[in-house]
């Protein structure tokens, strides 16, 4: 069982990040802009589902922002092919560093900045300690 449901969240994080995808291919054709409203948006889920402390939606988040890399990536794609020489070596990097800016460094710093927008933890509630000696009833105590 416990299987199926890390299968299952595979296959969430899987469609997030195909969702994101397309999303990001679609509104890149029309513009730039668009594509960074779409990006604010991911970036902006992350940042609220991390100060709350909601993991699944954090992943799912981080999972749509590599999506949006990859489509940023695919948008590029035409470009590079019609470079030469250095230019198209400059263009890869500059997909790899996208990529990585999604995928490392942006995450990285929203963790860090709802780390610091997160209200403090409040203190553990007090324990009552075990009494060191269980007191024993006896006939005396019966009267």
């Amino acid at each position: 069982m416990k299987r199926l449901g890390l299968l299952g969240w595979l296959i969430a994080l899987l469609l997030a990040w195909f969702v994101a995808f397309v999303v990001t291919s679609m509104v890149l054709s029309e513009g730039l802009a668009w594509a960074l409203g779409w990006l604010a948006i991911v970036w902006a889920v992350f940042l609220l589902a991390e100060s709350l402390r909601w993991v699944p939606l954090r992943d799912l988040a981080w999972a749509a922002s590599v999506g949006w890399g990859f489509g940023l990536i695919r948008w590029l794609d035409p470009m590079i092919d019609g470079a030469a020489g250095a230019l198209r070596w400059l263009l890869m990097a500059a997909d790899l560093l996208c990529l990585a800016v999604c995928v490392l460094v942006a995450p990285a710093l929203l963790f860090g900045l709802a780390r610091r927008l997160r209200p403090p933890e409040p203190p553990p509630l007090p324990v009552e300690r075990p009494a060191t000696h269980p007191r024993q009833w006896g006939p005396k105590d019966e009267a």
